[in-house]
């Protein structure tokens, strides 16, 4: 493999590439009129959280930066799975006591 197409370099131009998204989703949900945050970020953070993750790994960094990065991640992850999560409604508790 070239030097200039290492692993380290692939992950830097993968989280470029997901800054970049990121940016357009911002742009794309306050052009809209939505309010909050896109849906999408969480998913980008949690995946972004893991990339840091594998760079300082690859870079031999300190494992508490490690495990910070990997907390980071399974925080969001877990904040957006819970924001997925379908809410109950009268409605569907209705239909399972009949």
């Amino acid at each position: 493999m070239p030097e200039w197409l290492s692993v380290p370099r692939l992950v830097d131009i993968i989280l470029l590439g997901m800054a970049v998204e990121a940016g357009w989703l911002f742009w794309r949900h306050r052009r809209l009129g939505l309010p909050g945050i896109p849906s999408l970020l969480l998913h980008l953070l949690s995946g972004a959280s893991l990339l840091v993750a594998m760079r300082l790994a690859l870079r031999s960094a300190d494992p508490a930066l490690i495990a910070a990065a990997l907390g980071v991640a399974g925080i969001t992850h877990a904040i957006d799975v819970v924001r997925e999560m379908p809410r109950g409604t009268s409605q569907s508790r209705d239909k399972s006591t009949n």
